[in-house]
């Protein structure tokens, strides 16, 4: 896509808006390189992934993005192996592998609704061994841990103590009788990360050490006693030991990263995908978006379109309400004309349509949903091109005219069939007659290249282009002649006038001149008035047919909405219902085998043939439970449980986060407030109780 026309559409100023929806650094990374695809499936994909994370949005409220972190240079770089990674970045790998995980079993739950993000939820790896290791060697608070290995819990625990000797040594000369007088203050200090006394600097050679550093006034110097040398030493020998455990630890796990580094670079890229995706969704909900429908048939057709931009601006000066006052437009090219001609007065919104035309592409071309009506239907187009705006250069030697023609040459030169350009104010600059030859010329040019084209201009003679031509269409910025303020509406069909006259008698100009003003311009409009007036008003008919069928597909849209909604309800009361049922039943088998398993328990003192027999019953009806549908669903629930799941602890009667799966055992280690928990599988629940259950 051309770059010019990109700025002048500010598009970089809504990527900016859409990044700063994203969880992560990852997706604020995939957004920067966000771009206008010229690829229909690739932007249908797109499309349909922030439309199914919008859905789960909408039902869940939040999705399980924290911890992500973009981590791909750290990674990339163990394969350069001269350094190690360094715990917090660790620790950010941990984070962001496990909402990876977390994300994976959220889009393999929801892939019959959102089969886009299950697609890519397979391209997430499973990197729990890795998770594990790290855990095992880096604590929360960033730090190697004692037991990350038994060598380096026994360096710390001698280091402990050989720190704890040398800091009691230390008080205890500071204290003594003899070395009491020599100090200039009380107590000990450390300098260069050893115990020193400060002592007075003329007494400094009544007590034996090394002077380590001297006061600014010089009054002080600063000893290690020789007694605290050797002990100082063994502390920094265990130093020394414990930095280089630390190092081979992290070496250790840096090595385990690198084993997995082109998988661990796959899953970093989808999650940006995913979080792209996710910034997409948000920026949707919160601006009202619709999915748009891409089509290859060169159709655009989209009803009340908003520019985002504007919507924020509203919003700000309304002070965060709602932009109810940002009126939407209806435009469409394609079908029946491949030129529009938008005309209408100054700060009529004629730009801003020519924008909203062209940014409303780009972002349905990079994957995003647009302000608008549902249903909007967008062509793919190779290049966006646009002249829009003044843009003269005091530098270059440009006037505004100069600068306009640089730009169309440059525009001209690329245009093809799947071009759309978006020219404001054809024309002027210049000699309006001039300007109009120039505008037609352009026009046909345009046409010839069968190009699809909109345009704005104050000329009225490119106003008739639009009627000579069959596949041009007039539109006109609606303007109201009792307030003498523009209402931004584009009506399609009929071309806009400047209204200079009115706005002058209104703004108090003598009728007199306003009169002899209307009859002039009366007079130059020439013999075809009557029939361009005629072809107005055909017109008008046409677009109002349009507008009444399209009021009917409507109709039948919501129809057809309202009735998949009350099928759904009908669907989500029966799974309610089911769910009721499964939790009364399982309860009541609960309580049964409770209290049949009671009895007999009270048989196994019995003589042993009773004994054996009651030992017997209970393992035939623990079998026959455990093979009962409602125990098959639980072990197989729990057999796909991981790591920071979240599970409904029957017994504890808690919902608690799960530590460790033991899957051959059938048992799960959960958290319960801060003591760890072991349980059974048949302990564990996807059925929470009701409220007040």
């Amino acid at each position: 896509m051309d770059p010019h026309s990109l700025e002048v559409l500010e598009y970089p100023k809504v990527k900016a808006m859409l990044a700063g929806y994203a969880a992560s650094s990852l997706g604020k990374a995939a957004v920067e390189g966000l771009c206008p695809l010229t690829d229909a499936a690739a932007i249908r994909t797109a499309i349909e992934e922030a439309t199914e994370m919008r859905e789960l949005l909408r039902q869940r409220g939040r999705l399980p993005m924290a911890g992500m972190t973009d981590v791909r240079h750290a990674i990339a770089g163990t394969g350069e192996g001269q350094k190690a990674i360094e715990p917090p970045v660790l620790l950010d790998i941990r984070s962001t592998l496990l909402a990876a995980g977390n994300l994976k079993e959220l889009f393999e739950a929801e892939a019959p609704t959102c089969p886009r993000l299950a697609e890519l939820g397979a391209s997430l790896g499973d990197f729990d061994t890795l998770c594990t290791l790290i855990d095992a060697a880096i604590g929360g608070d960033g730090q190697v841990r004692d037991d990350a290995s038994p060598t380096l819990a026994d360096i710390r625990a001698r280091l402990d103590a050989a720190t704890i000797r040398l800091r009691d040594k230390a008080h205890a000369l500071a204290a003594s009788h003899a070395i009491r007088p020599l100090l200039q203050s009380e107590g000990v200090a450390i300098r260069h990360g050893r115990y020193v006394l400060a002592v007075k600097s003329e007494l400094r050679h009544e007590l034996d050490g090394i002077i380590l550093d001297r006061s600014q006034t010089g009054a002080t110097v600063y000893i290690e006693p020789r007694e605290l040398v050797l002990l100082a030493n063994q502390v920094n020998d265990l130093r020394f030991d414990e930095r280089r455990e630390v190092e081979r630890i992290l070496w250790e796990l840096t090595l385990a990263v690198r084993a997995q580094r082109e998988p661990l670079a796959r899953t970093l890229d989808a999650l940006a995908r995913v979080d792209c995706a996710y910034a997409k969704a948000r920026f949707s909900l919160d601006y009202a978006m619709s999915p748009p429908e891409i089509n290859e048939l060169g159709q655009l057709s989209v009803r009340r379109a908003r520019h985002p931009i504007l919507v924020r601006v509203m919003e700000r000066q309304e002070g965060g309400a709602h932009a109810g006052r940002v009126v939407p437009i209806d435009y469409r090219l394609g079908e029946d004309f491949d030129l529009l001609v938008i005309t209408g007065p100054n700060t009529g919104g004629k730009t801003v349509a020519l924008k909203t035309i062209g940014l409303l592409c780009l972002m349905a071309q990079s994957g995003l949903h647009v302000p608008a009506e549902p249903g909007a239907r967008f062509p793919v187009y190779t290049d966006v091109l646009a002249d829009i705006g003044d843009e003269q250069s005091i530098e270059q030697s440009l006037s505004t005219f100069s600068s306009h023609v640089r730009n169309l040459v440059r525009i001209l030169g690329r245009t093809d069939s799947r071009t759309l350009v978006l020219l404001d104010e054809l024309g002027a600059g210049t000699d309006p007659a001039e300007g109009a030859a120039l505008g037609s010329a352009i026009l046909d040019f345009l046409s010839d290249r069968h190009a699809k084209v909109v345009v704005t201009t104050h000329i009225g003679a490119l106003k008739a282009y639009a009627y000579r031509h069959p596949r041009a269409l007039n539109a006109a910025c609606e303007f109201d002649q009792e307030t003498l303020k523009p209402t931004y509406r584009l009506l399609l069909g009929q071309p806009g006038n400047s209204n200079a006259i009115a706005i002058a008698e209104r703004l108090g100009l003598p009728r007199e001149i306003t009169r002899r003003a209307r009859e002039a311009a009366q007079g130059t409009r020439g013999r075809d008035s009557e029939l361009i007036g005629e072809l107005e008003q055909a017109r008008r008919g046409i677009e109002d047919d349009r507008e009444q069928a399209h009021r009917l597909r409507q109709e039948a849209e919501a129809l057809k909405s309202r009735l998949e909604a009350e099928r759904r309800a009908a669907a989500a009361t029966a799974r309610l219902s089911r769910r009721e049922a499964e939790q009364e039943i399982d309860e009541h088998l609960r309580l049964a085998r409770r209290l049949v398993f009671d009895a007999l328990r009270q048989l196994y003192n019995a003589p042993a043939p009773f004994a054996d027999r009651a030992r017997d019953v209970a393992a035939a009806l623990d079998a026959a439970f455990q093979r009962t549908p409602l125990a098959a669903k639980r072990r197989d629930f729990a057999r796909a449980l991981h790591r920071d799941d979240y599970v409904h602890v029957i017994s504890l009667g808690a919902t608690c986060r799960v530590r460790s799966v033991n899957r051959p055992r059938e048992r799960i280690e959960v958290l319960f407030g801060n003591s760890v928990v072991e349980v059974s599988f048949d302990d564990v629940t996807w059925v929470e109780p009701c409220p007040g259950g």
